[in-house]
């Protein structure tokens, strides 16, 4: 097995264990599963059915640029960027049709834990970037996804913060 492909189980290893332990952190309970009412299970359905067609949307469209372009994205990067407009479909649904947030989740320990996953992601993908590593003979590398994750805990917080403001003026 080369070293690279070592190193992405590796990464994919201890990002799933963190996200068990993050898990298990965020809930008032201790327990990994978050619980929510039947309105937000029915609302997280439909988000999770439109998240699968912004992923089948996405690999089309790859499809159809590929056999005019040469993408500057392969390997992973091809692969990881439908799934992460499937996930920010799904969490966009569920955030503005108060489906994200669950019953037993602790709002300060999940911002922190937010914060924290985001920030990580931004600096591996910007010193990557500074350290010329981001691109290699004009094609993303790996650390590209680490950018797409701090994005995706960017535009989930601006998200939860644009909800709570339309939250509060409702009120």
């Amino acid at each position: 097995m080369k070293a690279y492909t070592l190193g992405i189980l590796l990464g994919i290893v201890v990002g799933l264990i963190l996200t068990v332990v993050f898990l298990k952190a965020i809930n008032k309970d201790g327990k990994m599963k978050t619980k929510y009412d039947e309105r937000q299970k029915e609302a997280r359905g439909r988000a999770y059915m439109y998240g699968f067609y912004g992923i089948v949307f996405t690999n089309a469209l790859f499809l159809i640029l590929a056999t005019s372009y040469d993408l500057a994205f392969l390997g992973l990067s091809l692969y990881f960027i439908p799934i992460i407009v499937g996930i920010i479909v799904q969490v966009t649904y569920s955030v503005f049709h108060d489906a994200y947030v669950g019953l037993n989740n602790n709002m300060t320990r999940f911002i922190v834990g937010m914060t924290f996953i985001t920030a990580f992601n931004l600096f591996i993908g910007i010193m990557a970037y500074i350290h010329g590593e981001l691109f290699v003979n004009g094609k993303l590398q790996g650390p590209f996804i680490n950018l797409l994750c701090g994005g995706i805990f960017l535009v989930l917080s601006v998200e939860l913060a644009i909800k709570k403001l339309i939250d509060a003026k409702a009120e």
